[in-house]
């Protein structure tokens, strides 16, 4: 017991620990004779029986060794995979590079829910043409229909197709819905391979990051800025609502929002931001008497795009005040009950068009309006995107046409990207919306944007060809259609006047009828009327000669 006090210090513990093992692993303390060969100090102790303090403190030694042995293999085998997967997406790079044909077909399961690298926009160093990227996109699936042994109806080459259509997004677009009706495509196979016929919608980074800043400054002040917009009319909105009754409630919701908006991020840590944010939220959400609910992230994405631009922060809040105001006045995109359960159905019905089966996997757990109110919730600020990307998304749907209403379409594709991931979830309703909260965080953005700019020219693409069949079907009648339909007019024309007549006729013999019956009885009575004078005279005379003359005119 005495030596094993002498054990607390690290090297008779290490001794300790050696003498254990050796215990455990049964080798004999015997030297060569069958001598007892000297044992070390702290071996020896071994001999005498161990108390319970002490056997337990072995015991948790043992443990803690076992355990960090443990995750030192587990730490080694994570960085072999590691390394592994860096060398085959670096063979697939390459492989990409040398061949057109790629490797994974969209017509397989693993393609909607993980494009490949190979799939993936091009490198920024390096911006492929739309007309490269549509042949290389042809020769793809002109190579996997000849590898599946099925029939193409394209009678021109890659190179002839590509130059014809590739001019314009909505060319390549009509192309490919073409191609989706002549060989039977599903909607979801025709929308992947023109994602990648057409460039990414985020532009490469530039060297200095300070000009994309400035220039998406610019971009937003262009689109959401009005004349007149002053910082004095700023300031009297927010006293306003500094005097409004519901003043102290809408603060202290403010407050609690802040708290978690945009969490983790450095740029809310900035000076004096988190008064300006709150004061611009408070002061929009005044005229409606409650808080809007995503009013400060929203607040601060405007803030974090427009403060590169400005000359200080109080400059970028009344910017960021009045490019607010914008979204929920002029242009009309509220994000209201309405609002929200307008985009519910419109997502609905497009993820139905290209995934039924999803949808009914969503739809029996309840979470279809989940979907396309959470993950479009706040001008998709409260999406899950970090800051820097959801400036980026932004930037994409402040230039479209379409504005905000291009939301949707990036909504179907974040869940069409991983609809495999999302279809194994199909039994677990906490898992799944789990997995589809983090959706923005689990897809690369460029991906997303891409696939929603394919789904929305395709849409677009299949709405203008079935309005062109319907006006050409109404314009283009054979002659002898024509012939038959005026004949058919005619005849109808004849018909409802033949009727009129009929039921004249009808009405006008009704009337007859009593008339010509009158007469009728006229005829037959006259007849009897000469018939029976004769008779009458005869039975007068005889009544006259029995009864006399006073008493024969009184039986006349």
């Amino acid at each position: 017991q005495a030596v094993w006090k002498d054990s607390r210090d690290p090297a008779a513990a290490e001794d300790f620990m050696a003498a254990l093992g050796a215990r455990r692993a049964g080798r004999s303390s015997l030297g060569p004779g069958g001598r007892s060969r000297p044992l070390p100090t702290l071996a020896r102790a071994l001999d005498w029986p161990l108390s319970k303090e002490e056997k337990k403190h072995c015991l948790i030694q043992v443990c803690q060794r076992e355990i960090e042995e443990s995750e030192a293999h587990l730490d080694e085998q994570q960085e072999e995979i590691e390394e592994l997967q860096h060398e085959v997406k670096a063979l697939r790079r390459l492989s990409t590079r040398s061949t057109a044909a790629e490797t994974i077909s969209p017509r397989s399961e693993e393609a909607p829910a993980e494009l490949s690298e190979a799939q993936e926009a091009p490198a920024p160093e390096a911006v492929v043409p739309r007309e490269e990227l549509l042949k290389q996109a042809l020769v793809a699936y002109f190579h996997e229909r000849s590898l599946l042994s099925l029939v193409t109806s394209a009678t021109k080459s890659p190179s002839e197709i590509a130059k014809y259509y590739g001019n314009s997004e909505e060319h390549v677009a009509d192309l490919w819905n073409s191609i989706r009706e002549k060989d039977h495509l599903q909607n979801l196979e025709a929308v992947l391979w023109l994602t990648k016929s057409l460039p990414s919608p985020v532009p490469p980074v530039a060297p200095a990051l300070e000009d994309v800043e400035l220039s998406r400054a610019r971009l937003w002040r262009r689109v959401l800025m009005r004349p007149n917009r002053t910082r004095q009319g700023y300031n009297e909105l927010r006293l306003r609502a500094l005097a409004s009754p519901q003043a102290q409630e809408l603060k202290e919701e403010v407050q609690l929002e802040l708290k978690v908006a945009w969490k983790g991020e450095n740029f809310m840590s900035t000076e004096n931001l988190s008064d300006a944010i709150a004061s611009i939220a408070q002061t929009i959400s005044a005229p409606k008497g409650k808080h809007l609910r995503g009013a400060v992230q929203v607040a601060s994405l405007l803030i974090y795009g427009l403060l590169p631009a400005s000359e200080s922060l109080e400059e970028a809040e009344t910017d960021a005040f009045w490019c607010f105001f914008q979204l929920l006045t002029e242009m009309k995109t509220g994000d209201d009950e309405t609002t929200r359960t307008f985009r519910a159905r419109r997502v609905h019905d497009l993820l139905k068009v290209y995934d039924p089966a999803l949808v009914e996997v969503l739809d029996h757990q309840g979470l279809m309006v989940f979907v396309a109110t959470r993950l479009g919730e706040a001008f998709c600020t409260r999406s899950g995107f970090a800051l820097e990307p959801c400036a980026q998304l932004w930037d994409v749907v402040l230039a479209d046409p379409q504005g905000f209403a291009f939301c949707d379409f990036v909504v179907c594709a974040l869940v069409l990207l991983r609809r495999q991931d999302l279809l194994r979830l199909k039994n677990d309703a906490e898992a799944l919306a789990e997995a589809l909260l983090a959706l923005p965080k689990a897809v690369p953005l460029a991906r997303a944007l891409r696939l929603a700019k394919a789904l929305r020219a395709l849409e677009k693409q299949k709405a203008l060809r079935a309005k062109a069949r319907e006006v050409h079907a109404s314009h283009s009648q054979p002659e002898d259609l024509g012939v038959m339909k005026a004949l058919g007019s005619l005849f109808g024309r004849m018909r409802e006047r033949g009727a009129d007549a009929l039921e004249v006729g009808r009405s006008v013999a009704r009337c007859a009828w009593p008339r010509s019956q009158a007469q009728e009885e006229e005829k037959v009575q006259k007849p009897v009327e000469e018939e029976l004078k004769p008779l009458r005279r005869r039975l007068t005379d005889e009544a006259v000669t029995v009864f006399g003359s006073s008493e024969g005119k009184r039986a006349e």
